[in-house]
């Protein structure tokens, strides 16, 4: 036993390196269940494409499933036919029910790295691919590089091992007299644990090859995901089910657009409004009140109003017409007895006697009708029913608006421009209908403010209708007669960035998919062209690019 160290030190120096060996462990140490993204590693593949067609073939064991595509698009090309050359190998690759092609033989498990060509035939077009497919040997690299890091790591295991001892050792032999070796017990065990944090935490951060957090982004797994430099790496039947397309940029020469905000409005010779001109009670027409939707014709009697007056003024009348009828009764009376003394009495006054009757007969009459007076409601232009607010019984006031009529295939459009000039530049113009653009012809501009603004007509051109409501509020996109360079895309191609920046998804790979910041301006409602940003050329997705943002 070394003279300078006593019983109890050497056997604290004895546990303190037992507790701290296993942190130290060499190969085929256990940190707990693998992880799950290094089970799921990418299966080999093969890529090609030209200016026709974009191919993916995934080899699985013996078979390998191909994925053809058309290159511009990304529309899936099902009806083709591919023959599949792998050295001395010959095969045709079968259609299957989902769109893919699968071809199978023994020459796709063997490992290395072998050429592969592809014969495509698809109706009158044809084309050859060509790619390298490599099975096995990024598994084998990948062993290699862990069995030589393995190594390295047992070496600085064994030094570090080593530089303990030494240290333990020095501490001892400068505590000098035996009664201060005795206190040396907790230091070295202090020592100790120190030691074995410090290769626990060196452990963990262990070189290239021993992985134990996250699985590097090439080998996350056959799924969807997105790489370190932002780009989506997006299987192709994860492209379908997502049924992502594509456009190529094409740089043209486009017009300048402006986007202003308007409102619907109805065309005043096409539509019109139902009101009674007195107040009363409503009652339906000879086919009912209408409705919602319902065709009416011109002149047609929708409802009437029975005139209602309130109890004096009813009484007043009551009284007028019982003293206009009495005054008749007398009236007539008299032209009896005139008429009775035809001969001896003037002509004249027989004559006055019979107009003093017929005066007070149509007095009469009118007092009586207006005591229970009506008004039919009629259409006042052939039309649909736009707004209905009438009900059986209901009292309504006079110039009360009870339905609206309209005519659906002759609306139009105000829109607010701040700017008096642009009436005299405006080329085309156009407003968005759900996921459609209709095109507006330009009908002109008033000369009077509204609001700050020159209100701009506008109206469906040729025989297109506008889809929309009365009074809902829209987007013009005003085309003016000045041009600019840009790419024309859809509208859904335009996606937000974690930043709120616009940006667009460029189909830079068969299964990768690059984000680029974009400037643009609409088009019309339903296209935009991008003025900086693209290439001529890029394949730009334009429908599935919402989802594909979202991939993480």
């Amino acid at each position: 036993m070394n003279p300078f160290l006593d019983k109890k030190v050497f056997l604290a120096l004895l546990a303190c390196l037992a507790i701290a060996m296993p942190s130290w462990a060499g190969e085929g140490h256990d940190h707990g269940e693998a992880p799950a993204a290094t089970a799921g590693a990418a299966l080999p593949r093969v890529t090609s494409s030209s200016e026709l067609f974009e191919l993916v073939g995934i080899v699985q064991g013996e078979e390998m499933v191909i994925y053809l595509d058309s290159f511009a698009t990304n529309t899936p090309v099902t009806d083709a036919k591919i023959e599949v050359e792998i050295g001395s190998v010959k095969g045709m690759a079968e259609a299957q029910p989902d769109g893919t092609y699968h071809f199978s033989n023994t020459a796709l498990a063997s490992s290395g790295t072998q050429p592969v060509n592809f014969t495509v035939i698809a109706g009158t077009e044809s084309d050859l691919l060509a790619g390298d497919l490599t099975v096995g040997e990024t598994a084998n690299g990948a062993e290699a590089s862990t069995g030589a890091t393995a190594w390295r790591r047992r070496a600085a295991y064994a030094a570090a091992a080593v530089l303990t001892l030494l240290l333990l050792v020095g501490v001892v032999r400068r505590l000098g007299r035996r009664q201060n070796r005795s206190r040396a017990v907790p230091l070295v065990v202090a020592l100790c644990a120190g030691l074995a944090a410090g290769a626990s935490s060196f452990e963990v951060n262990a070189g290239e090859g021993h992985d134990h957090g996250e699985a590097p982004a090439a080998a996350a797994g056959k799924g969807p995901h997105r790489l370190p430099d932002g780009s989506v790496f997006l299987p192709k039947n994860s492209q379908r089910q997502l049924a992502v397309r594509t456009l190529v940029a094409e740089l043209k020469s486009l017009p300048k657009t402006i986007e202003l905000g308007g409102m619907v409005t109805m065309d005043p010779n096409a539509g019109g409004r139902v009101q009674p001109t007195i107040a009363g009670r409503l009652e339906a027409g000879p086919r009912g009140l209408p409705q919602l939707g319902q065709v009416v014709r011109k002149g047609e009697v929708l409802a009437f109003v029975r005139a209602s007056a309130n109890p004096i003024e009813r009484g007043n009348q009551l009284a007028q017409t019982a003293e206009l009828k009495s005054r008749l009764q007398l009236a007539q009376q008299r032209a009896t007895r005139l008429a009775q003394l035809e001969g001896t009495v003037a002509q004249k006054d027989q004559d006055e006697a019979k107009a003093d009757v017929s005066s007070l007969q149509q007095r009469l009459a009118a007092v009586s009708a207006s005591v229970s007076a009506g008004e039919a409601l009629t259409a006042p232009v052939t039309g649909v029913i736009a707004s209905a607010k009438a009900v059986k019984g209901q009292v309504v006031d006079a110039r009360e608006v009870l339905f609206e009529i309209t005519d659906p295939n002759r609306l139009q459009v105000q829109a607010s421009a701040f700017d008096a000039a642009l009436a005299a530049n405006i080329a085309s113009a156009s407003v968005a209908a759900g996921s459609a653009s209709v095109p507006l012809a330009f009908v002109g501009a008033g000369t009077v403010l509204q609001e700050g603004a020159l209100p701009l007509l506008f109206k469906a051109s040729g025989q297109s209708a506008l889809p929309l409501a009365v009074n809902q509020s829209v987007k013009v996109v005003v085309q003016t007669k000045e041009r600019v360079q840009g790419m024309g895309m859809p509208a859904a191609a335009i996606v937000k960035t974690a930043s709120n920046q616009d940006m667009v998804w460029v189909h830079a790979a068969p299964e990768t998919f690059v984000p680029r910041t974009v400037r643009f301006m609409a088009l019309d409602g339903a296209t935009v062209s991008v003025t900086d940003g693209l290439k001529p050329g890029d394949r730009v997705v334009t429908q599935g690019a919402a989802l594909l943002n979202q991939v993480r």
